[in-house]
């Protein structure tokens, strides 16, 4: 049995919840206090998320790509990643890749877009079990809300997002692997791997980003997430894209319109150097530090250059209802 420590929402969980599914593992999640962590607090491994505990060998290994990659090598059956070592590599550094920098940028971009649109939403994700979940009761959930979103702001530096040209940086990214798969239907051409599921799950924040989402030059990659969704079972959408969604339907609008920003051409989706390790972008957070974010908590809220558009669903999402 494969114990899974996670945040139910967490585009990196569920890359590896995808993994734990196509291997035909038996698993059994474990929600994580996302605050405290306190249920991961006996291993020895980093303390992220995800984590799994594997009860049959006694490891404990946290990071969604060496996760992958110790299931592979221990599990054989239905394989990720190719035995093949120039192959194999050359997935491990896609999935390292990836999870440096769409990993990053989405999960940036898509608490952004919460924050900005619907912050009420943090309670239901991080305080569901705090005071019996009187924090996402209607009204409490808007006290609640200004301090998660400060919180997170400190923790990911979303107030930077112009500064690090971060609609940019994913703008360029995204259009350069449109084009790649363009080409070929997987990343590595013609066979599924852990490559593929590491792309289709960490553009999952973007989906309620319409700036992407809704981008002319990216329906086909989104089609591309579209269709290995479905043929694995995956479509079923996660909590904050139901509650977002609910919103915009209630209100008939969206924030989507970047107003300083201009569309670029598509750069290399990798850089040549190889990586060892994943990199992460996560800072630590105390009391002082958490009301130094007030200003930049109100300046995304309502001064962020994200203008109000009418909703509507993506076009890629229209063509799969119809």
């Amino acid at each position: 049995m494969i114990e899974l420590y996670q945040l139910r929402w967490s585009h990196y969980v569920e890359k590896v919840r995808w993994a734990l599914d196509y291997k035909g593992l038996p698993w059994k999640a474990i929600d994580v206090v996302a605050y405290k962590k306190e249920e991961m607090r006996r291993f020895s491994c980093a303390q992220t998320v995800p984590l799994i505990h594997d009860t049959d060998t006694g490891t404990a290994i946290s990071d969604s790509s060496p996760i992958i990659r110790y299931l592979d090598e221990t599990y054989p059956e239905r394989p990720l990643l190719s035995e093949d070592p120039a192959e194999r590599e050359e997935a491990w550094q896609w999935m390292l890749r990836l999870d440096s920098t769409l990993g990053l940028f989405a999960r940036r971009l898509g608490y952004t877009q919460l924050i900005m649109e619907c912050p009420q939403v943090l309670a239901r994700l991080f305080m569901p079990e705090v005071c019996r979940g009187l924090f996402t009761r209607r009204g409490w959930r808007n006290l609640a809300a200004p301090v998660l979103g400060m919180m997170l702001i400190r923790r990911f530096r979303f107030d930077r997002n112009r500064q690090d040209r971060l609609y940019e940086q994913l703008e360029s990214l995204l259009l350069s692997l449109d084009e790649r798969l363009k080409r070929m239907p997987f990343l590595l051409g013609h066979r599924f791997t852990a490559a593929d599921i590491t792309l289709a799950s960490l553009l999952r924040p973007l989906r309620i980003v319409p700036h992407f989402s809704h981008h002319p030059r990216l329906q086909g990659l989104f089609a591309w997430q579209d269709r290995l969704f479905r043929s694995h079972g995956r479509d079923r959408p996660l909590l904050y894209e139901e509650l977002i969604a609910a919103q915009r339907q209630r209100s008939g609008r969206m924030l989507g319109r970047v107003s300083w920003l201009t569309s670029i051409s598509p750069e290399p989706a990798v850089r040549d150097e190889p990586l060892r390790a994943a990199v992460n972008d996560q800072h630590p957070v105390n009391s002082l530090s958490l009301m130094k974010a007030w200003p930049g908590y109100l300046r995304l809220r309502w001064f962020s250059g994200v203008r109000a558009m009418p909703y509507v669903m993506a076009p890629h999402l229209q063509a799969v209802s119809t």
